[in-house]
């Protein structure tokens, strides 16, 4: 078939037009999607509400560990591939398939800047990682919640960097709504309208832990037990460090030292969720205090803290055999 040139600049007009009125559509549905999951509870059984957010967040992000009694699921530190500060990584699916597990290191995989020609190796080199938590909270209808936490890691340094405040990248907020929306769909049908409620800074999310719980300790070390409590739930892997003894034993089989601690507990997070469960149990003691208080239980986890010059650090975090 034969066009003229008239006929083909008006088919070409007529197919420009379809494709920028889909892609309108599209934007306009996503936006659509974005304000729907910000702004729904879900009137089903908690059980459902859980399952579904389980199963949206493992699809996009597969390493993570969850806990069904309260409600939460935290996913491990996954690399953003072809990720810099200033990209735009609201489009989940363009990525899921290449993210991986942080590793001990922090420093597996490579993005695309690694090859470019004549760019500085800081900036060629730099890795970015992402990693959620999702509540389901409060009562029927139930919300669920969705917290965002980026991390940046630069060559030589021992871990990445958890961002914060004015270092927060550009695309967390999209990639948070894109996890939203993703949990949002499997559970559409029991959404209801959340009433509005006043905007709380990310930063401000995560609740203080008050030293005065922690009674039947010393003072000083009471503020260090809720201060290591804050910590683990941010997952701040930077702030941990420096409550953390130099020998610090981690290992009945010898293994000692804050470095390699932080490391292994990186790779395996169930040790910062054990952790956090110890300290709720309750803590005791004097010059040495112990959480959970009294004798190590086999198959369990105790934390020790100790005087280290003027400062309670933690001297060992063991499962006792």
């Amino acid at each position: 078939m034969c066009y003229s040139d008239g006929a083909l600049m008006s088919r070409d007009r007529t197919i420009g037009c379809a494709l920028v009125c889909m892609l309108f559509a599209t934007a306009c549905t996503n936006k659509k999607d974005v304000e729907a999951a910000k702004h729904s509870l879900y009137d089903t059984d908690f059980a459902l509400v859980y399952s579904k957010a389980l199963e949206a967040t493992r699809e996009l992000y597969p390493n993570m560990d969850d806990s069904p009694g309260v409600g939460k699921i935290s996913t491990a530190w996954h690399q953003v591939t072809y990720a810099s500060n200033s990209d735009d990584m609201s489009g989940v699916s363009s990525v899921a398939a290449n993210q991986q597990g942080i590793n001990s290191t922090g420093t597996n995989g490579a993005s695309p800047a690694s090859s470019a020609a004549g760019m500085p190796t800081r900036l060629a080199y730099k890795r970015y990682y992402i990693r959620f938590d999702v509540s389901v909270i409060g009562g029927r209808p139930w919300r669920v919640k969705v917290q965002g936490h980026a991390a940046e890691w630069d060559p030589g340094a021992a871990l990445p960097v958890e961002m914060h405040g004015i270092a927060r990248p550009s695309w967390l907020e999209g990639r948070t709504e894109g996890l939203m929306v993703a949990i949002y769909k499997r559970i559409k049908p029991y959404a209801v309208p959340m009433k509005e409620e006043v905007k709380v800074d990310p930063e401000d999310a995560v609740p203080k832990t008050d030293p005065k719980q922690f009674a039947t300790i010393p003072e000083a070390a009471a503020k260090a037990v809720a201060t290591l409590s804050d910590t683990l739930a941010k997952r701040d892997y930077t702030g941990l460090r420096p409550l953390l003894a130099d020998d610090i034993a981690w290992s009945l089989g010898g293994g000692t030292g804050a470095d390699a601690a932080i490391a292994m507990w990186q790779a395996d997070a169930q040790a910062f969720e054990a952790m956090s469960a110890a300290i709720a149990a309750g803590c005791n003691g004097d010059q040495r205090v112990t959480c959970p208080a009294g004798p190590p239980v086999a198959g369990k986890y105790q934390l020790v803290l100790g005087l280290r010059g003027t400062a309670w650090k933690v001297t060992s975090f063991v499962r006792a055999e």
